[in-house]
Order: structure tokens, then C-alpha cells, then sequence
């Protein structure tokens, strides 16, 4: 996943330096709103699951995405977060993008991902909310123990 990170970044500058006509050029960070997000119905306790996001990419200027992935106690806050190279001649592509991450499903308690979507028009922000419920196989394997076995 590093690897994956630094490739994209080297990208990145390589397509600034051939871009610019100077060796001036200016880039940003956006989040971009998530549309859909793939989610299983439940989680495994200590299994390792793959999460996916569907996204918009306005324009031929947004070079890399990446999830910012948050910890808030029990809930995680997800975002799309893009490079954007600061340009005039940017074209409009409208295209849809998916991105998958891992999760590593460690806590006991439900997952609550919110999945941000934007802000409204106080500035707030919109999440898409999914809870994903943790099953830990060992204590219903010794709730199972305790149902079929009888104290004589």
C-alpha cells in the first residue's frame, strides 16, 4: 500500500514538471464527495475485510485520490482526498472511480462508517452512515457450549 502511495505521488510531480511551462506549479487537496460505498453486512472479529467507495472525478486536474480514513471512537469518518494540479487547461470528465481499502475488524462493539458526501449549506457535513455489526465467533462457540451441555 506504501509502494502504491509513492508510485502515485511520484506520478504526480512527474506529470506537474511535464505539465508546467515554468518550474512554477501549484496543487491542492480536495475531498471529493463519495457516492455509493460497498460495505459487507457483517464483520468477523480479527478478519480482514475490503471496503469500496465510488466517487466523481470533475476534471482531468484531479491526478491521485486516496481514502482519509478517521477514528472517532466507535465510528470512522471516510473521505475521498485528491490531488489537484491548479491549471486552466483542465477538462471535464465526469467519471466515475471506485476505491477499495482494508479494514481490520479489531473492535467488538458495531462498526459506524460515515462516509462523507459533502457539506450542506451551513457548511456542515453530510456523511452517509453505515453500521456493520461484529460477530466474534469464540464467545458463540461458548455460548454453544453452554446451551448443548447440561451441569449433572
Amino acid at each position: 500500500m506504501v509502494i502504491k502511495k509513492i508510485f502515485f505521488v511520484i506520478f504526480a510531480v512527474i506529470l506537474m514538471v511535464s505539465c508546467s511551462d515554468d518550474d512554477s506549479y501549484a496543487y491542492h487537496y480536495e475531498l471529493l464527495p463519495i457516492e455509493d460505498a460497498l460495505v459487507p453486512e457483517e464483520f468477523i472479529h480479527g478478519e480482514v475485510y475490503d471496503l469500496s467507495v465510488k466517487y466523481i472525478v470533475p476534471n482531468d486536474c484531479y491526478v491521485n485520490s486516496d481514502i482519509l480514513y478517521e477514528y472517532d471512537l466507535d465510528a470512522r469518518n471516510v473521505a475521498v482526498i485528491s490531488l489537484v494540479i491548479e491549471s486552466n487547461d483542465c477538462e471535464t470528465i465526469d467519471l466515475e472511480q471506485e476505491l477499495t481499502f482494508k479494514v481490520h475488524a479489531l473492535q467488538k462493539s458495531p462498526y459506524i462508517f460515515r462516509f462523507w458526501q459533502g457539506d450542506d449549506d451551513n457548511g456542515d457535513p453530510i456523511y452517509l452512515t453505515i453500521e456493520v455489526p461484529v460477530i466474534n465467533l469464540s464467545e458463540e462457540k461458548a455460548n454453544e457450549f453452554k446451551e448443548t451441555h447440561i451441569k449433572m
